[in-house]
């Protein structure tokens, strides 16, 4: 639509000749960094060990921590994840649990071994950039795949065609897990 609107203000520009009109923006690609923070909400499917669960998402990730809250289909919370630098809390139902690794707790409780410490980057189709990666790139010079840490994810739809549009859906996968993610609306808040 944006480029429509573009192509559009470009004939008019070229048809009116030595006309004084008001140039039109430039389309501008988002630079993001791999810190920063963002507002994300949207839904995720995932297979472990054996079993499906579908959640809705809520996602507030800032450079001093995490807050998540995982949702049934029908809006009832089935856990809250608060990670800072002293550690992670989960709140499942009426329990509380606490542990230094993220990846250790979710595993334990919710039966995911997600690695929270990679998965903001991921989700912004951004490596990990401490660890060695992989990528393939679609046409558009989008990320395609991303394989780190024993991971392989694979990036079906982004926002736009921009290089650096962000992902709309994904799928991971480690060992006997997958995991789909559809995001339904993205907010980047800041560095």
């Amino acid at each position: 639509m944006l480029r429509r609107v573009f192509l559009a203000l470009s004939l008019a520009v070229w048809l009116a000749g030595c006309a004084q009109l008001p140039s039109s923006p430039q389309p501008v690609a988002v630079t993001r960094a791999v810190g920063q923070s963002f507002v994300l909400s949207g839904r995720m499917a995932v297979r472990h060990h054996g079993e499906r669960t579908s959640v809705n998402l809520r996602w507030v990730h800032q450079a001093d921590g995490d807050d998540i809250l995982l949702m049934a289909p029908l809006g009832l919370t089935v856990a809250h994840i608060q990670r800072n630098a002293q550690g992670v809390v989960l709140e499942a139902g009426d329990k509380r649990y606490q542990e230094t690794d993220t990846e250790r707790l979710m595993d334990k409780v919710i039966g995911w071994h997600l690695p929270l410490d990679e998965f903001y980057a991921w989700v912004m189709a951004r490596p990990y950039p401490t660890t060695p990666f992989e990528i393939e790139k679609n046409e558009l010079q989008q990320i395609s795949w991303l394989r780190q840490d024993g991971w392989a994810i694979r990036y079906q739809r982004f926002l736009g065609a921009e290089p650096d549009s962000l992902p709309q859906k994904m799928w991971m996968k480690h060992d006997d897990m997958d995991l789909q993610l559809v995001v339904d609306e993205w907010e980047m808040t800041g560095q």
